[in-house]
């Protein structure tokens, strides 16, 4: 047991991801399919985005590096 290995960056179970304003609109980039904002709860430990055809969660960064379509709703 003293063979413990230390991360050098320590595991986030609950990472900061950068959370888009309400009523933006963002499409899938593996599906092209329309995707959902989840809200952000403090119970809620996902991504923001849910792409509900796929199965599966992305970050406002994951959509940085892929070209999709994220559309804010301008009426603020």
């Amino acid at each position: 047991m003293r063979d413990v290995e230390k991360y050098e960056d320590p595991i986030q179970f609950r990472p900061e991801y950068s959370w888009p304003d309400p009523g933006t609109a963002a499409n899938c980039p593996h599906c092209g399919e329309s995707m959902q904002l989840i809200d952000p709860r403090p119970e809620y430990f996902g991504k923001p985005w849910w792409c509900s055809t796929c199965q599966w969660q992305f970050s406002q960064e994951d959509l940085a590096g892929h070209k999709t379509s994220v559309e804010t709703n301008s009426d603020s």
